[in-house]
């Protein structure tokens, strides 16, 4: 990059007290300035600095010192937008959204509200529920449907007619498709409960009500 120059005006340059609170990787623009100077100035003159070595060493430093700058903007943007979405975020808590999952919590006297993702039509459709054991507490018949989002609510009640426990449950979304019954996919009303910063990428993450986190990109839709 810049040849070495054994000088005292170098030396002076080197010690002077702004230089000597910054490591030898510091250099400003200035400090190069001064040293290219230098250089120039002190040449053998049997040798002259070559004109089109001096405006490369320039052009690097330029684009070095361009590109360090962009990185600082840059920094600063994503620090303002990291802040901006946290606010936004810490909004959702107490709030209902629609989240890919098939989980979600029953309250005491509450239901259960989510809705099927259909890429075609199918001939029949049950949404079913279980308990977390396993045991399976009731069928919501739906019928035929077409593509689409369609919306179901699950009242609370078992097939007893008794309101079913507090707690986790699981949606199944069984859709019948020519001959063979096959499951769809499922979106699921949940409460965002708290809001936090993921300690890898600085993302935003959802604290849900059924016990899961996901990330801000994940919802679907805000009630």
């Amino acid at each position: 990059m810049i040849n070495e120059v054994s000088n005292p005006d170098l030396a002076a340059l080197q010690s002077t007290p702004e230089a000597a609170g910054r490591s030898s990787s510091d250099m400003g623009q200035e400090d190069f300035l001064e040293l290219m100077l230098a250089q120039i100035k002190n040449q053998d003159p049997t040798k002259p600095l070559d004109p089109n070595d001096f405006m490369s060493q320039l052009a690097q430093f330029s684009t070095v010192n361009g590109i360090e700058e962009l990185k600082q903007s840059f920094d600063s943007l994503a620090s303002v937008l990291i802040s901006d979405q946290s606010l936004k975020a810490a909004g959702l808590v107490g709030h209902d959204v629609m989240m890919p999952g098939n989980t979600a919590v029953l309250e005491e006297g509450g239901d259960i509200a989510g809705q099927v993702l259909l890429d075609d039509s199918v001939a029949d459709m049950n949404i079913k529920i279980y308990d977390a054991q396993g045991s399976l507490v009731r069928t919501i018949p739906m019928s035929a449907q077409t593509a689409g989002q369609v919306q179901f609510k699950w009242d609370g009640f078992m097939e007893s007619g008794d309101p079913a426990g507090p707690g986790n449950y699981r949606i199944v979304a069984e859709v019948l498709v020519g001959d063979r019954v096959q499951e769809a996919a499922v979106e699921m009303r949940t409460r965002v409960e708290s809001v936090s910063l993921n300690p890898y990428n600085g993302g935003i993450l959802l604290n849900l009500d059924n016990g899961s986190t996901v990330p801000w990109e994940a919802i679907q839709t805000i009630m």
